[in-house]
């Protein structure tokens, strides 16, 4: 049985990671042991997460593999992914092909059997907008509520609501209410069901389902 680590960018990512999808997952009967964290950007300060380069995703992917006996994943957002990820694009919609570059990266210097590369569209503000649920927790006000409302109502799913410098799904929460990531970030996706969150939001879905065939079969 191997572990499972999740890379990702932040708090907000690893709260979320460990108090919603790692539950998630042992709900559904995986036993391994689960954990995320942060990516290191400087062993010798021990700093860690933030929008990174592909340079210190891969370092810290080969450093966590190196461990032995471990299946890698990410969640990254794409919004501002740094321009040096192998097959960068500003198209969302090519998210499946920038992953399948980033694999293949990786593999010139590691086994990447073991990897499963991820980017969420647009943010992980995104996957917040899957229902009302978290909202009604951490905004009081009628009117905000109602533009967050509108917003859901406007697009297909929550992942197409589009990731521009003023319309990223973080943006709009912040010229809604007073957003704080680490904190309310954290309440809205703690109220959300993981199922419901698949339902309404197809890549996180494919990329769960790819997790967890992942982890029964020992390899990506």
């Amino acid at each position: 049985m191997k572990r499972v680590v999740f890379i990702v960018e932040g708090d907000t990512e690893v709260s979320f990671i460990q108090k919603c999808v790692i539950p998630y997952l042992y709900l559904k009967g995986f036993t391994n042991p689960m954990n995320a964290q942060k990516i290191l950007t400087n062993r010798k300060l021990n700093k860690k997460g933030g929008n990174v380069g592909f340079d210190y995703l891969k370092n810290d992917v080969a450093r966590v593999a190196a461990t032995g006996n471990v299946l890698i994943t990410t969640l990254l957002d794409f919004f501002r992914l740094p321009v040096d990820f192998p097959g960068y694009t500003t198209d969302s919609l090519k998210l499946a092909e920038l992953e399948t570059k980033m694999k293949e990266a990786i593999s010139v210097v590691m086994d990447a059997s073991c990897f499963l590369p991820y980017i969420q569209r647009h943010e992980v503000e995104s996957l917040m907008f899957t229902n009302m649920d978290g909202f009604n927790i951490v905004v009081d006000d009628e009117e905000s509520l109602r533009e967050l409302q509108h917003i859901m109502d406007s697009y297909p799913t929550p992942e197409d609501i589009n990731g521009g410098e003023e319309t990223a799904p973080s943006k709009r929460l912040m010229h809604i209410f007073p957003y704080e990531k680490t904190t309310d970030g954290e309440m809205i996706l703690e109220a959300l069901c993981i199922d419901d969150i698949r339902t309404r939001c197809p890549r996180f879905n494919e990329w769960m389902t790819k997790l967890e065939e992942g982890i029964r079969n020992d390899y990506f």
